[in-house]
């Protein structure tokens, strides 16, 4: 693909604008430059970040700046990506090539032919005074050789460390895309893997990674490199201990070291790297048992215990206790038996957790406007209320998220952040995910479901792996309790949402209907709204259909049109898109609500576009216009259109910048 020459780009431009570009360009503004055939993207540094596209494979050259560049031609960003494109395709036809550096009597020297030119006297006096003013040099030179460079862990946190300092600004801080270089850390360590000595190599990688991690709270890291930095120094400390074929016990306090990064960590990307460090080295079952037992150390709150779950089988209800080391079991406790058997429910008693969160109050009845005493009867009984279905009224423990909660021992660095409470909760999350993984992998599956029972309100993703596992297990009644359970605890239901729905379909028809009409008017399912509707008899669905447009209609205008596309209702969806006098709704639903009469919604969308084109400037807003051009041109006949583009020209004609983005989009 063809980009622009320095000539062609200069045409492309005003002169003020190329000599800016060029000035951008020599002083290296251009940053994460990505070339893909015609298409090339980067972000250029100016008073701003900005982000600028290139395309040359449409005609003419697309350019796009997220600049505000108001004039004549392309901005000076644009023109800095372009020469950096233009010369890495210069360098790149010469790498093709293969021989011009060959040629070029300017270039380097053949390092080959000196050094075989050179007498061992003079080389070794060479290297003698390199290593000596060079400390990273002499650094290689000793792990080449095969030797311990002194410097433990602590020694390279410190060197490292200071990088960090040297980079840091006037506040501390390390400022958006400053990347400190390691690299010089890393071919260290690859001298000493491939000299033997890998056990060098692997102080080297921790070192980088806990100085990479103890540093992450004052780099602004928003593109992502120092991450990414982690990652590799952490993968690479586990391949060095891989490589040194470590039987169990030897594993150990890498195993111990690795899980103390994880529960110490600050952010959900670094514990990542260390859970994966450590799948990487537990590979057998010894290994997993002692991750799972210092794992132990670090949650509270939790017993491996099977504990009984309503719904199931008499024989499932004896299940043995499995302690710490899962081997050893005994029968549960006669309290706990006797706690189970009052919680037995019957069809004659109300418990109050059916439809409240504690004892029932006069207020839960008549909203206050009652007292304690009825008017004429006295005090009220459960009877006004239920009738005769009911015998009693039981006051039962309804769920709390603290009884399917756990603990997680804090950290030092982690009570000082100001969010220390939202890391507190995904850390607890981390940690019963890695130890969820353990018992599965270990094949402990009694001790998995009593994990889940004890911990499922820690996160929606847990509640729905457990009525999942329940379901499996055909214990459907205990998996509609923990489901719903979840969707009285967390705000996004969604996945529970549907597992319910899946659950009451054959149970509960009236349930299975309104958990679907929830679906779709809180989380806009448009597959809970076909298979509410498939689920309705006429008379059902024509009250549901009311319901929504109701509903819609004061909440959701929006949701409303899409319901009325939904259903072909093109004329109710006609009035209420013209009626939202939006532009970015007329152009979204232009098809196919313009069929009902394209005239009258061209007028409309001319009304609007005319105040629109005149309130901001900037070519980005400008390509916008262009873009609602683009779609209202199939709206009318040519002539009609045409002449609204002349007036929109006529009206700005004192704007090149506006004029020359209509140019580009053909108009």
């Amino acid at each position: 693909m063809d980009y622009p020459t320095r000539e062609e780009i200069r045409s492309l431009c005003t002169e003020q604008s190329f000599e800016r570009g060029v000035n951008y360009y020599e002083q290296g503004r251009v940053l994460e430059l990505a070339i893909d055939g015609g298409k090339a993207e980067a972000t250029v540094h100016g008073t701003y970040d900005y982000e600028v596209v290139v395309d040359a494979g449409r005609d003419p050259i697309y350019t796009y700046c997220s600049c505000p560049y108001d004039y004549q031609g392309d901005c000076k960003h644009v023109v800095a990506v372009l020469l950096a494109v233009e010369d890495r395709g210069t360098d790149a036809a010469v790498d093709e090539a293969g021989e011009a550096s060959d040629r070029d009597p300017s270039g380097p020297a053949d390092i080959e032919e000196l050094i075989e030119q050179t007498t061992a006297d003079d080389l070794q006096k060479f290297l003698l005074e390199v290593v000596e003013d060079d400390r990273d040099v002499r650094d290689r030179f000793v792990a080449f050789a095969g030797e311990d460079t002194g410097k433990s862990v602590y020694d390279y946190k410190r060197e490292i460390d200071r990088l960090f300092e040297d980079a840091a600004g006037r506040r501390g801080m390390i400022e958006y895309d400053t990347r400190i270089d390691l690299s010089r850390y890393h071919d260290l360590a690859g001298t000493h893997r491939e000299r033997g000595r890998v056990g060098a190599a692997t102080a080297i990688y921790r070192a980088l990674a806990e100085t990479i991690r103890e540093n992450m709270d004052r780099i602004d890291d928003s593109s992502g490199h120092h991450g990414r930095e982690l990652e590799r120094a952490v993968e690479s400390y586990v391949a060095t201990i891989e490589e040194q074929d470590l039987d169990h016990e030897e594993k150990q306090p890498y195993i111990e070291y690795l899980l103390g990064e994880f529960v110490e960590a600050d952010y959900g990307f670094a514990r990542d790297h260390y859970d994966d460090a450590l799948r990487t080295l537990c590979t057998t079952r010894a290994d997993l048992e002692y991750w799972l037992d210092l794992l132990d150390e670090h949650v509270s709150g939790v017993s491996l215990e099977p504990t009984a779950i309503e719904g199931r089988a008499a024989e499932d209800r004896e299940t043995t206790r499995i302690d710490r080391s899962r081997t050893a079991s005994g029968e549960r406790s006669r309290a706990h038996e006797e706690a189970e058997t009052d919680r037995e429910r019957t069809e004659d008693v109300l418990y109050t957790s059916d439809f409240t969160d504690g004892p029932l109050t006069t207020d839960d009845f008549t909203g206050g406007t009652l007292d304690v005493e009825h008017p004429g009867i006295g005090p009220l009984e459960l009877a006004y209320f239920a009738g005769d279905a009911f015998e009693e009224l039981r006051v039962d423990d309804p769920t709390t998220v603290e009884a399917h909660t756990a603990d997680v021992e804090p950290t030092g660095s982690n009570s000082r952040s100001a969010g220390a409470g939202i890391a507190s909760s995904l850390r607890t999350r981390s940690l019963l995910s890695t130890y969820i993984y353990l018992l599965s992998e270990l094949g402990e599956e009694d001790a998995l479901s009593a994990l889940y029972e004890q911990v499922y309100l820690e996160s929606s993703r847990f509640c729905e792996q457990y009525a999942e596992r329940l379901i499996d297990e055909g214990d459907e009644e205990r998996a509609i309790g923990v489901v719903e359970d979840g969707i009285d605890t967390f705000r996004s239901t969604t996945s529970l949402e549907w597992l319910a729905a899946d659950l009451y379909r054959d149970r509960d028809p009236e349930k299975y209907r309104e958990t679907l009409k929830r679906l779709f008017l809180d989380h806009t399912e448009w597959d809970a709204y076909d298979e509410l509707k498939e689920a309705c008899d006429d008379r059902q669905w024509d009250s549901i259909y009311e319901e929504f447009e109701r509903y819609l209609d004061g909440k959701n205008r929006r949701r409303l049109i899409e319901l009325y596309i939904h259903e072909g209702e093109l004329r109710k969806t006609f009035s209420e898109v013209v009626d939202s006098e939006n532009l970015s709704q007329l152009r979204r639903y232009q098809d196919p609500v313009a069929t009902v009469d394209p005239a009258e919604y061209f007028e409309v969308y001319r009304e609007l576009l005319v105040p629109f084109a005149a309130g901001e400037t900037g070519r980005r807003h400008y390509r916008e216009i262009a873009d609602h051009l683009e779609e209202m041109r199939r709206l009318v006949p040519g002539e009609r259109f045409e002449e609204f583009v002349d007036f929109l020209k006529e009206e700005h004609s004192n704007r090149p910048a506006f004029l020359d983005e209509l140019e580009k989009a053909g108009f």
